[in-house]
């Protein structure tokens, strides 16, 4: 095994804050975007779709590279085809060309999240994976607490294009550091683990124990995914003023998430199947109390908060669980996980809208519990070897 350094680590984290900052750096700034661009913003939206089929993609279909490349070069090539996706982005005159630019940067973004997970649990020292993979997705806090007033602020002062622009410069450097401080590391076989023939992914779901995980990966994801898609819509409804109010609100979730990220390496891991469940019960609960918590300021932001502390430790649960489960193709295994996140992606919204059409925000986050109900529900009658991986 080989340790990563602190800088490596950081370069780690600094690329999950790329990758979420362009997953989330568009939803804010929809109707400034498509007033440029001369549409409307639902044809602007088709660049997020964009994004999240090509990423649920290129995981799928090119996961095992990180196997067979190894980190340092995936990573680093992944960096470098954001940044020319994003000044694509940049440069662009008509949604097709932005949707075609975000289609780009999911094909690359679909090989470096499993790379980024595989990596930061892969070189943990033996029983502080869950403490590393909590910093690395710290990130994803950075990003959505950043992300968002970042995007309104310099959409407002010097205009959408420039959010690209700093992005793909940062991309660059990330794609620089990559290249030449990220490690070679040894490929899984010669650190002691099984041996054999390389694994694609749909080898890897054959796997005793992945089929399960991944379920309930695809239900955690579609209870958050369709909850959050419509959470900004609730949170003004519900309190009054503007986009202000919801990126407020959002905060709140980003600061639980990162506060656990900081703190799950004391806390303890999850990794045990009745630990798990009874996290999931947990994370159920907190999404009943979000819907009775509509119109509480207080309760309500100590609702967010929790529900950011408690998705931090379900994901990075998932992670490692996925991890042990195959510790010879963590390229693949999270590559699944990429695939199944990004169903949720379009699953979640699509589902809920049902409900947000009809009744509004405040059923979802009780329907979400629901989904959380079912996946613990599961988890409990599943068959032991669960637990090995």
């Amino acid at each position: 095994m080989q340790n990563l350094s602190r800088l490596s680590l950081l370069l780690l984290v600094a690329g999950v804050i790329l990758v979420g900052a362009n997953a989330f750096v568009l939803s804010p700034i929809l109707g400034d975007v498509a007033r440029d661009l001369d549409t409307d913003p639902t044809r602007v939206a088709r660049a997020i779709s964009a994004f999240g089929v090509a990423t649920a993609f290129s995981a799928f279909s090119f996961a095992g590279m990180v196997d067979r490349w190894g980190p340092r070069r995936v990573l680093s090539l992944g960096a470098l085809l954001v940044a020319v996706a994003q000044i694509i982005g940049a440069a662009s005159q008509s949604w097709q060309v932005l949707a075609a630019s975000q289609l780009l940067a999911g094909l690359a973004v679909g090989v470096m999240l499993p790379a980024t997970y595989s990596t930061a649990t892969r070189t943990a020292a033996p029983g502080q994976e869950t403490a590393q993979l909590g910093k690395v997705l710290t990130g994803w806090a950075v990003s959505l607490v950043a992300a968002v007033p970042l995007s309104a602020f310099i959409t407002a002062h010097f205009g959408w294009r420039a959010i690209y622009g700093l992005l793909a410069a940062l991309s660059l450097a990330v794609a620089l550091g990559f290249a030449l401080r990220m490690p070679a590391l040894a490929r899984p076989a010669a650190e002691g683990l099984e041996a054999g023939p390389r694994l694609n992914p749909l080898q890897a779901l054959r796997l005793p124990g992945v089929k399960r995980i991944l379920f309930v990966c695809l239900l955690f994801m579609t209870a958050f995914y369709g909850s959050f898609s419509y959470f900004g819509e609730g949170i003004r409804a519900a309190f009054g003023g503007g986009a202000a109010t919801a990126g407020l609100y959002v905060m709140y979730y980003g600061i639980g998430f990162g506060l656990s990220g900081a703190l799950i390496g004391k806390l303890g891991s999850v990794r045990a199947r009745r630990a798990m469940i009874v996290l999931l019960l947990c994370i159920a609960l907190n999404y009943v109390a979000m819907s009775f918590s509509l119109g509480h300021g207080l309760v309500m932001a100590l609702s967010v908060g929790v529900w950011g502390f408690l998705n931090q430790f379900g994901l990075n649960a998932i992670i490692v669980l996925l991890n042990r489960a195959a510790p010879a193709a963590g390229g693949a295994v999270m590559g699944l996980h990429s695939t199944v996140t990004y169903l949720a992606v379009f699953l979640g919204p699509y589902l809920m809208s049902f409900v947000f059409r009809q009744s509004g925000f405040a059923p979802i986050p009780a329907i979400a519990g629901g989904l959380i109900l079912v996946s613990s529900i599961f988890l409990l009658l599943s068959p032991r070897e669960t637990e090995q991986g």
